[in-house]
């Protein structure tokens, strides 16, 4: 099993993710939000929720917003962010997305934002958002584009390999959902009509190749779990070859490091 389909990591990285990620994957968010576009009466369901990314800027445009997660670091996480800004219309829930505790036809509308992409049974995923649709309901489940098509990530990726030269160079994986036509395919497969997927990029403003590293090491899994296999002095010592590399390739910094993303909207 991938370790990124446990809860494990996504709980160790928890509060980095809501720190570091959150603001940028928040614009995600809010295009999947507007391509859905939920009315304000809606009730809506954020599946593999994180700490909240999707599930705050809904609760700014509907009635009720379920948030659901496997990692109880992810929604204590959201819980702390729902009572430092008084929000009362949001139910956190720690569960599966591949089997929902909730009715048929719960919901409006349904997300998956970078979640379903990494269950270990996607086809389930989307049976269990088809099922808690209402009829006529709108989802949208996102993935990402393939590394060459966004420059933070082989930035990250990159800096990764020049600790450990065995992680193998980023390729394109037809079979995944960085293929835009996976993506469509299994929306299809699950019933959903009205399939489109959409090519998204955003981005942040970089100071340097060290404050983008050490955001990694907070926010992202994989330099998380590798720090923690490592010495402080291992991991300073690595740390500045990555970050040596990261200057060299994606530099010169203060710039602009994007990632692109694939949200495949659709209806019940």
């Amino acid at each position: 099993m991938d370790v990124l389909s446990t809860a494990a990591p996504w709980n160790l990285v928890a509060e980095g993710y809501s720190d570091v990620t959150m603001p940028l994957f928040r614009a995600y968010a809010e295009a999947a939000l507007d391509l859905v576009s939920p009315g304000p009466d809606a009730r809506i369901a954020d599946i593999a929720c994180g700490p909240g990314t999707l599930t705050l800027a809904a609760a700014e445009r509907v009635a009720h917003v379920t948030a659901l997660d496997f990692s109880e670091r992810m929604v204590a996480m959201l819980d702390g962010h729902l009572a430092e800004r008084g929000i009362a219309n949001v139910k956190p829930v720690r569960g599966d997305g591949q089997a929902l505790p909730f009715d048929d036809g719960t919901f409006d509308a349904a997300f998956s934002m970078f979640g379903l992409m990494f269950f270990p049974d996607r086809a389930k995923g989307y049976a269990e958002l088809h099922r808690t649709l209402k009829p006529g309901g709108g989802v949208c489940v996102s993935s990402w584009a393939p590394v060459s098509a966004s420059p933070m990530m082989a930035a990250l990726v990159g800096g990764l390999r020049t600790i450990n030269p065995d992680i193998p160079e980023p390729g394109y994986d037809p079979a995944s959902l960085e293929n835009p036509d996976v993506l469509a395919g299994e929306l299809r497969e699950a019933g959903f009509r009205e399939v489109a997927v959409h090519e998204v990029e955003r981005g942040m403003a970089v100071p340097s190749a060290a404050a983008f590293w050490q955001d990694m090491a907070r926010g992202a899994v994989p330099v998380t779990l590798m720090k923690e296999a490592m010495t402080e002095a291992e991991w300073q010592e690595k740390s500045a070859i990555a970050i040596a590399h990261i200057e060299a390739v994606a530099g010169p910094f203060p710039k602009r490091l994007s990632i692109t993303a694939w949200l495949g909207a659709g209806r019940r």
